[in-house]
């Protein structure tokens, strides 16, 4: 489907819609009707890096805006933003979990939350250096850090920081997921680490050429080589089994 710019980082569907930041100039954001695979609407507000992102929660879109940290909550039928939040600036990648919004601090080493009904915020953690994508289940919220290549875990529920997981994969870009009671992180030259989130330990790790963004749905992890301009799928539950099995 042609898109009028070129898709920036990050995805997320909601209302129907698949929602896609575009990093035109000004950087815009496009609505997708999954239904009809039909461009509906470009709306005049976008990411503030191409490394940002997008998340929908029950009500709202939300993105970072601009390099000074304002988050905004938007109208996902017109496009209007609701609300401005003030956060820290450099940061730059929201996701939507059970009632709050968690944002990365890229330019910095920590992860902020915000009330997803009020657009309180809620907390400030620290985290690992540099901050960029996170997953989140209702056991944790978990950061690849682009610093240094780890990742941090954080509790939900207490808002602390509770470890950091060497993965020596720091550099710009990356991904990261949750499948299989595991944490998959991937970067260019370094494709898949699997992380035990029950132990915290670091189960396996592919090193060689691939790598970049990742996603796991329909029992696969869908992983693409940036440079080579493909994607492949592999079976969840085997590389599961397979990194289990690889620990002495």
């Amino acid at each position: 489907m042609p898109l009028p710019g070129e898709p920036c980082a990050g995805l997320a569907t909601g209302f129907g819609s698949l929602w896609v930041p575009l990093c035109t100039n000004p950087s815009s954001l496009a609505r997708v009707d999954l239904r009809r695979n039909a461009l509906t609407a470009v709306y005049k507000v976008g990411p503030a890096a191409a490394e940002g992102g997008v998340t929908t929660s029950l009500d709202s879109v939300w993105l970072m805006g601009d390099a000074k940290g304002t988050l905004l909550r938007i109208d996902p039928q017109s496009g209007t933003v609701r609300q401005k939040i003030a956060l820290a600036s450099g940061s730059y990648n929201p996701r939507y979990h059970n009632g709050r919004v968690w944002v990365t601090r890229a330019e910095g080493a920590q992860v902020s939350s915000v009330d997803a009904d009020t657009g309180k915020i809620i907390a400030v953690t620290a985290s690992g250096p540099h901050p960029r994508f996170l997953a989140i289940d209702a056991e944790a919220v978990w950061t690849l850090n682009q610093g240094d290549g780890s990742l941090s875990r954080i509790d939900p529920a207490t808002q602390r920081l509770v470890t950091g997981v060497a993965l020596k994969t720091p550099g710009h870009g990356g991904d990261i997921s949750l499948g299989g009671g595991l944490v998959w992180t991937t970067m260019i030259k370094t494709p898949l680490s699997a992380v035990d989130a029950s132990t915290n330990t670091l189960l396996c790790q592919w090193v060689g050429a691939g790598g970049d963004s990742l996603g796991i749905g329909h029992g696969a992890i869908w992983l693409t080589d940036y440079h080579g301009g493909t994607i492949t799928r592999y079976g969840l539950e085997e590389l599961t089994r397979r990194c289990h099995a690889a620990v002495p």
